[in-house]
C-alpha cells in the first residue's frame, strides 16, 4: 500500500499514514498530523518542536479486522521565555485528549447501539477496553443526537403506552416505563419513569408550551392514568396542559376486552357445570379459539363446531352473548363515522340485558366510560398501532442489554433505536446494483 492510498483509507484530515503492519491479531496503524508550522495560542509566537511521543488510540474496525492506531504526537514549546504556555502537546479531530477511543469509534459503536447489533459489554470486549469507556463515549456521541433540536419535527398526534422495566422483586415493585410515540411517523420521542397520572403531568410540564399547542389527537389505551392526566387540571396548579386535544383508545384494546369478557365468561361457565377448568374433550374448552374468531372468518364447518361446543356446555347461553357482544364491538369498527354511535350504543344495551353475565356487565361500563374516545377513532383515524410497534423495539434494546437498572441510560438506548437521527440515518452510500438482477443465486 503506498502512502497516498494508505491516507486515503484511513480517512483522516490532516493526517499522513507512517506504516500499516499485521501483527497477526490487529491492524496497526502508525500516523502524525502534517502541520510543520504552529503557533502559540497564547502569545501567537511561531512554536518550535521539541518531542514526539507515541499515543495508542482505538479506532473503528475495518472488514473483520480491529484497528489499533499510534499517533506519533508532536510535542511543542513556545520561544517566549515570558509566555506562560511554556509546552503543550498537539490535538487534533481524530481523537480527543485523554480518549482511548478516536471519534469514528466512538460514533461506530453508538451506531452498533443504535441498531441493537451488540452490547456495550461486547463492544467493550472488541475494543479491548472497559465498559465504562464505551459507555461514557456512547453518551457523548448518543447525548448529542438525543438532544439535537432537530430531532423532533412537527407533531400533532402522540400516542402513550408503558411496559415493564423491571419486574417485580421481594424487595421492590414493578418499574415502569412509557414511550412517548409520534402516531404518523412512529418515531419514539421521548421515555419516562411511571405510567401514573402524575408521572405523565411531570413530562408535560417539561415539554415547551408551544410544542404542546402543536399537538391535536392523542392516542392511548383504555388506562385512566393517561386519561385523567390529560382530561383533568393538575390538581397543584390546576391547569390542563393539553386543553383541545382529542383522545382516541386504541381500537385493538377494546376488542381485546371483548374477547376477554368472552375468555373469562367461558371459563366461569366451564368451572360451574363440569367443576374444573378446561380440558381437552370439552366442549368450551375445544372452541376456545373458535370463539375469538372474527363471525366473518368462519367457515361452515366452523359454525357447525361453534354451534355444537355452545348447545354442549353452554346452558345458560353466557358464553353465546358474550361472542355476539364481542361481535357487537367489532361491528362498531366497522361502521362509518356516522352509524357508530347508535352500534356502540346497541353494543353497550346488550351487555346491560339483566340476563348477562358479570363479564359484560363490566365491559358495559368499561365501554359507556370511554364511549367518547372510542368514537373518536372514527373522526381521526389515530391507533396505538405506532406505540405498539414502538414497544416492541423498547422489548428488543431490554433484550440486548440483559435488562436495565439504570432509568437515563435506559432511556438514552431506547431513544437511539427508535428516534429519527438525521446524523445516522442520512448516510451517503453509493448503490452498487443500478437495477434488480434478472437471475439471483
Amino acid at each position: 500500500m503506498v502512502e497516498g492510498s494508505a491516507a486515503a483509507w484511513f480517512g483522516a484530515p490532516g493526517f499522513s499514514v507512517l506504516s500499516v503492519a499485521d501483527d497477526g491479531v490487529e491492524l496497526v496503524v502508525e500516523v502524525e498530523t502534517e502541520a510543520t508550522v504552529v503557533g502559540c495560542s497564547t502569545c501567537g509566537t511561531r512554536a518550535r518542536a521539541k518531542d514526539r511521543r507515541w499515543v495508542s488510540l482505538r479506532d473503528a474496525p475495518t472488514g473483520d479486522r480491529a484497528v489499533r492506531v499510534r499517533w506519533r504526537k508532536r510535542i511543542w514549546s513556545c520561544p517566549d521565555r515570558d509566555c506562560p504556555a511554556r509546552t503543550w502537546t498537539e490535538q487534533a479531530d481524530l481523537a480527543a485528549p485523554r480518549h482511548v477511543l478516536t471519534g469514528r469509534a466512538q460514533r461506530w459503536a453508538t451506531d452498533r447501539l443504535a441498531a441493537l447489533e451488540g452490547s456495550t459489554a461486547s463492544i467493550a470486549r472488541g475494543f479491548g477496553v472497559s465498559w465504562p469507556t464505551v459507555w461514557a463515549a456512547v453518551e457523548r456521541v448518543g447525548g448529542a443526537r438525543v438532544d439535537a433540536p432537530d430531532r423532533v419535527g412537527v407533531t400533532t398526534m402522540i400516542g402513550f403506552d408503558e411496559t415493564v422495566m423491571q419486574p417485580a422483586h421481594r424487595r421492590r415493585r414493578r418499574r415502569f416505563v412509557t414511550a412517548v410515540v409520534d402516531v404518523e411517523t412512529s418515531q419514539i420521542l421521548d421515555v419516562f419513569e411511571g405510567r401514573d397520572a402524575k408521572d405523565l403531568r411531570q413530562w408535560l410540564a417539561a415539554r415547551p408550551a408551544e410544542w404542546l399547542a402543536q399537538l391535536e389527537v392523542v392516542s392511548v389505551d383504555p388506562h385512566e392514568g393517561y386519561r385523567s392526566a390529560i382530561v383533568r387540571p393538575d390538581p397543584t396548579t390546576g391547569v390542563r396542559l393539553l386543553d383541545g386535544v382529542t383522545i382516541v383508545v386504541d381500537p385493538f384494546h377494546v376488542v381485546r376486552l371483548a374477547n376477554q369478557a368472552v375468555t373469562r365468561c367461558r371459563q366461569r361457565t366451564q368451572q360451574a357445570t363440569l367443576d374444573h377448568r378446561g380440558w381437552k374433550g370439552d366442549a368450551l374448552y375445544d372452541i376456545r379459539k373458535l370463539l375469538l374468531v372474527g363471525a366473518e372468518r368462519l367457515d361452515a364447518a366452523a359454525w357447525a363446531q361453534l354451534r355444537a361446543g355452545l348447545n354442549a356446555g353452554d346452558p345458560l347461553d353466557h358464553v353465546a352473548d358474550a361472542w355476539t357482544a364481542k361481535e357487537k364491538v367489532r361491528d362498531v369498527y366497522k361502521a362509518t363515522a356516522t352509524d357508530a354511535p347508535a352500534v356502540l350504543d346497541d353494543a353497550i344495551a346488550w351487555c346491560r340485558e339483566p340476563e348477562a353475565g358479570p363479564e359484560l356487565r363490566t365491559l358495559a361500563k368499561t365501554l359507556q366510560h370511554w364511549r367518547a374516545e372510542i368514537l373518536a377513532h372514527h373522526t381521526t383515524g389515530a391507533s396505538n398501532g405506532p406505540v405498539e410497534a414502538a414497544n416492541l423495539l423498547i422489548k428488543q434494546v431490554k433484550r440486548s442489554g440483559r435488562g436495565f437498572r439504570n432509568t437515563a441510560n435506559y432511556r438514552l438506548r431506547i431513544l437511539l433505536a427508535g428516534g429519527r437521527h438525521p446524523t445516522r440515518d442520512n448516510h451517503p452510500v453509493t448503490s452498487i446494483r443500478t437495477r434488480r438482477p434478472r437471475l439471483v443465486a
